[in-house]
């Protein structure tokens, strides 16, 4: 199994890092896939980095490099994403012909706006406890219908698995950091 880390809008940061050496004993190979090139911006702001997201033209190109990356993958692919990665990596478990294994998208504001696309390999989607944007319930109602789908909650808020986030919530973090990892041990075994 690979596994394929589609960060935030923040990029690739330590914390970014952190994780995927935690999840590197689970998997032949961890990728990170960011907006950025692989390299970690330093934002000073969260509305920094979603500028410097939208001067790199936000989603689309950002879920064509994670396609690109399961496309390459030697092997099924557990693909996470967070945020606009959690967009990205909805956007590629839609799309035919990538070898996935599953997926896991945490506070994915973005499929959204892609609710009406079908996922072709199982699929977490772990919604925060609101989002300001729009009705996390009735969203996770209507993707929940998708066979594949599985709709957790957080009791937290958008962004609680990142340090550089306002809504960075240590305890929540910590919590489902261990799911991942007993997750990635399991199909991983």
């Amino acid at each position: 199994m690979e596994i394929i880390l589609a960060t935030e809008i923040w990029g690739r940061t330590p914390h970014t890092d952190v994780l995927a050496a935690l999840l590197r004993p689970h998997a032949d190979r961890v990728t990170v896939a960011d907006p950025y090139d692989g390299r970690d911006p330093h934002f000073s702001s969260e509305e920094q980095a979603y500028a410097a997201y939208l001067d790199h033209g936000g989603l689309t190109p950002y879920a064509r490099r994670v396609k690109a990356l399961a496309k390459q993958a030697a092997r099924p692919v557990l693909l996470i994403g967070f945020s606009a990665g959690a967009g990205a990596a909805w956007a590629a478990v839609c799309t035919q012909g990538l070898p996935l294994l599953r997926a896991c998208c945490f506070y994915g504001s973005a499929i959204r706006t892609m609710a009406d696309r079908t996922p072709l390999a199982p699929v977490d989607l772990i919604f925060p406890d609101h989002e300001p944007h729009f009705d996390v319930d009735e969203l996770a109602a209507t993707l929940q219908a998708e066979p594949l789908v599985t709709c957790r909650r957080a009791d937290a808020g958008h962004g609680f698995m990142n340090p550089l986030s306002e809504n960075y919530d240590e305890t929540a973090s910590r919590r489902w950091t261990d799911w991942l990892a007993r997750l990635a041990g399991e199909l991983g075994a």
